[in-house]
């Protein structure tokens, strides 16, 4: 009686003939971080001229061509073999220790310099200049973090301590302006965002373009591209290990 499909018609946001979309399936389609009206409009739109056009291709008979077919068996194996190699993947477990992590830098150095310049730094930001400049006088006083710690600017809007920030990422363009006249230790004056708020920045150290910076700052970036190498290795092993359980054969292409 086609029951099964009535839980889709009950809370659906679109429908095109007996097709239908519903709320949880345009939620799935729809970037977590990004789900405004004209976005999610701009969704089902989409939705609704793949559909339009998906049924007129049935009707001429597309998806009962040979070449169709094909492709579709193609896919089919390209995809499930992709989902079976992360399947893998992330199975695969192993341990390893900063020692491990240095060797494959000192291994990699080239993957690992800098392709802009990146500054070390301390970062606070306020809502009004007052308590920057106050903020900013305290810190010329005395250490950064002690003052930070103190707990007397409970109203920061964002703090950041000893952090590597590349050249490109620096935003708003004022503030890299002042990151690139400032030297290592200098603190900045009150900068105007141009948000309605005001940030002081510390330059701690600049490390130029084809420079490394210290590990305990890269070790993040490090981290990621030993794991994923290790698991490319493993993957490598594995499907050699295939190779060698499998029955496979080529025969030789300029035999006529």
């Amino acid at each position: 009686m086609g029951c099964g499909k009535e839980p889709d018609k009950i809370d659906y946001v679109a429908r095109v003939n007996d097709s239908y979309l519903n709320r949880n399936e345009l939620d799935k389609m729809t970037d977590t971080s990004y789900r405004n009206n004209f976005y999610r409009s701009e969704i089902i739109r989409n939705w609704i001229d793949q559909e339009l056009l998906y049924q007129q291709a049935v009707s001429e008979g597309i998806v009962d061509e040979e070449e169709f077919i094909r492709i579709i068996d193609e896919s089919g194996k390209s995809l499930a073999a992709a989902m079976f190699l992360e399947k893998i993947s992330q199975q695969y477990d192993f341990e390893y220790t900063d020692d491990d992590l240095e060797k494959f830098l000192d291994s990699n150095k080239d993957d690992f310099k800098l392709t802009h310049n990146a500054y070390l730094l301390n970062e606070a930001e306020f809502t009004s200049e007052e308590d920057a400049i106050d903020f900013r006088i305290l810190v010329l006083q005395k250490d950064w973090q002690n003052i930070i710690e103190s707990g007397r600017y409970n109203n920061l809007l964002k703090k950041e301590s000893n952090y590597l920030l590349i050249e490109d990422e620096v935003y708003p363009l004022p503030v890299r302006n002042i990151l690139e006249e400032l030297y290592p230790q200098e603190i900045s004056i009150a900068i105007n965002t141009g948000s309605s708020t005001y940030m002081i920045v510390q330059v701690i150290e600049k490390y130029p373009v084809g420079t490394i910076p210290p590990f305990n700052l890269i070790k993040k970036k490090v981290e990621e591209r030993f794991v994923s190498f290790e698991k490319r290795k493993y993957l490598n092993e594995y499907i050699k290990r295939l190779y060698s359980d499998n029955e496979i054969e080529v025969k030789n292409q300029d035999k006529k």
